[in-house]
């Protein structure tokens, strides 16, 4: 017979999934796999780090209201400054870097890059997040995939992150939420400030007239860095550009990877990492 504890667990599960929802043991910060100096030298940095916290890691972020509440423990840096990283060269183990790539323009990702070249210390680990992956996010556009822009409703959160500024989704055309995921305040859908707003037609003449890549560098040129809005999304990737920008700042070992397969097992906790949209992220790895 089922003992108590059985019947509750299988009852709570049932629930659950009646709701779409997933239970899973988390696996703290797994201490013991990180040395005694980890611990005071915090050798591991996470760049636009959020609300992340790990006793063993160093966080970096750009500080803004718009994140209020939700930064912990962070070190002010401004990427867009294209200033030197806080860190000291060749001392970071690792240097991991979730979805911030895409808010920050093509000349600060470079210098990003490259001063994670000159911060790790041999054999150390870039690892870099990034999403939408403009590949798959553009084939969903192309095939009218509606269902692959499910995150888009809550995306934008003008001031706190409990407000938004979307129309219901259905209420909004395919190319209007495709472009705020490549170029956030050229989407009608967006409250950013901009000097043109891009309505679906419009969007559809110019995709029908250029190469994908083609069309995102139109777009993502008319983007301007906002500070008081630093969450949107002003440059595209995939795996392929990442990987050239990574080989422009010196890195040689480079490969894809992929949501919890980092060649690191600290990084393959998805209590920890990794946990930001994985259906549409890409993962690339360099080690130094």
């Amino acid at each position: 017979m089922p003992s108590m504890n059985s019947r509750l667990k299988a009852l709570i599960l049932e629930t659950l999934s009646r709701f779409n929802l997933e239970l899973k043991r988390t696996d703290g910060y797994r201490l013991h796999l990180y040395g005694a100096a980890d611990h005071t030298e915090r050798p591991y940095y996470n760049v636009g780090a959020g609300s992340f916290f790990h006793p063993c890691w160093t966080n970096i972020d750009f500080v803004s209201d718009w994140y209020a509440g939700m930064q912990k423990n962070i070190i002010a840096h401004d990427l867009m400054s294209l200033s030197p990283l806080p860190i000291a060269a060749a001392s970071a183990k690792i240097i991991y870097t979730s979805h911030t790539i895409e808010h920050v323009t093509e000349a600060a990702v470079r210098v990003l890059f490259q001063e994670a070249h000159r911060c790790l210390r041999p054999s150390g680990i870039l690892r870099v997040t990034t999403g939408p992956d403009a590949d798959t996010d553009y084939a969903a556009l192309m095939r009218g995939d509606a269902d692959w822009f499910y995150w888009d409703q809550h995306h934008d959160r003008p001031g706190t992150f409990e407000e938004t500024s979307y129309k219901p989704q259905s209420s909004v055309p395919l190319e209007e939420r495709w472009l705020h995921h490549v170029a956030s305040q050229l989407a009608p859908n967006d409250l950013s400030p901009s000097e043109h707003k891009f309505a679906a037609a419009e969007i559809g003449e110019i995709l029908g007239s250029m190469p994908m890549e083609q069309a995102l560098d139109y777009f993502t040129g008319l983007c301007r860095f906002q500070p008081a809005r630093p969450g949107n999304h002003i440059s595209w990737w995939n795996h392929a550009k990442v990987e050239r920008f990574m080989r422009e700042a010196g890195f040689t070992v480079i490969y894809r990877s992929g949501h919890q397969q980092s060649c690191s097992p600290f990084m393959r906790r998805s209590s920890q990492f990794d946990s930001t949209h994985p259906q549409m992220s890409i993962y690339v790895e360099a080690i130094r």
